[in-house]
């Protein structure tokens, strides 16, 4: 790996903010709020932005929107820190030709990195070396493996890359990032064994919790969860792992996390769920543009109720936070 995409591996540590995508009710991306909520990020200690696939709702947008989307958000990140780093994405479905257009973009816009993912139907791993293989002989910006598990062409079920594969897609100069997506704790293991000493590792999936309990495995990074409406929330508890404040951590998954994945994630899911908790915060509007649909007026009520809950608890963690860190 080349100096250049060395220190940007080495960057990459702690929380990871995933980029959600407002829309307006006419269904235009609603690029003020936008402007807000990533300066709401920085201003709370965020570093390391990433709009993605699903988060940023990349199946509801055209081509053209997916890279005006991308041009904003590097072009307001690096705006405020040149220092920051921005992770950008290509669509989810499209050939590879259409991949290496994205890697030229991303690269042109001055994004640090680009997440490639993969959701043709997987039928062998030469298939899939040669998407990635191509993607960066014909650019020069870091890539980013998005590792979720494949759709088979074998029969439509799904199965979790070949540890093999990532294994040799580690081995491309300019790859030097991987989401591991699998939700699998067998099999994470598995891939953070092979790859720690070439990739930087974003964990998703199951929280906090999670991502502890391979952070001291070689697992450098989280995608955030409940960081999206509140992000100093991880920004605290990355400042607590590294000093190692057992008290602060437990009072953020006990208190904070595991009751909202249990009160809102698991009644509304994921998606949809973080948006109604963004609006509840006056971050922005949980419009969505179809077929994504946002929750009605009964359930908003109900998560509004739900998020008054957590001031409380977010400002007795902010306290602590002042007092033991």
């Amino acid at each position: 790996m080349t100096s250049k995409f060395l220190a940007l591996k080495d960057k990459i540590k702690g929380p990871v903010f995933s980029i959600v995508t407002p829309f307006k009710k006419d269904d235009s991306i609603d690029y003020v709020s936008l402007n807000n909520y990533i300066e709401r990020i920085y201003s709370s200690g965020g570093r390391i932005f990433y709009v993605m696939a699903y988060n940023s709702r990349y199946s509801e947008l055209s081509w053209e929107e997916i890279k005006e989307l991308n041009y904003f958000v590097t072009s307001k990140v690096k705006k405020l820190n040149k220092s920051n780093i921005v992770i950008v994405a290509d669509p989810l479905h499209c050939s590879t030709k259409i991949s290496i257009d994205f890697c030229k973009h991303a690269e042109n816009i001055n994004a640090d990195i680009i997440s490639l993912i993969f959701r043709e139907k997987f039928y062998s791993e030469k298939q899939v070396f040669s998407h990635y293989k191509k993607c960066a002989e014909n650019s020069n910006i870091g890539i980013l493996i998005h590792e979720m598990p494949f759709i088979s062409g074998m029969g439509g079920h799904t199965i979790n890359w070949p540890v093999s594969l990532l294994d040799k897609i580690a081995n491309l100069d300019s790859v030097i990032a991987i989401k591991e997506d699998a939700k699998d704790d067998e099999y994470s293991h598995n891939v953070i064994n092979c790859l720690k000493e070439r990739l930087a590792i974003i964990i998703s999936g199951g929280g906090k919790r999670q991502w502890l309990r391979f952070s001291n495995e070689g697992c450098q990074s989280w995608l955030n969860g409940i960081g999206v409406f509140e992000p100093k929330i991880p920004i605290i508890f990355y400042e607590a792992y590294k000093q190692k404040n057992e008290k602060i951590l437990n009072y953020i998954l006990n208190e904070i996390e595991d009751p909202f994945f249990e009160k809102i994630v698991a009644k509304y899911g994921w998606h949809i769920g973080i948006k109604a908790c963004l609006e509840a915060r006056n971050i922005f509007s949980r419009f969505e543009r179809a077929p994504m649909m946002p929750i009605d007026d009964s359930e908003m009520s109900f998560v509004k109720e739900i998020m008054k809950t957590f001031d409380n608890k977010i400002s007795n963690m902010v306290e602590l936070a002042n007092s033991e860190l």
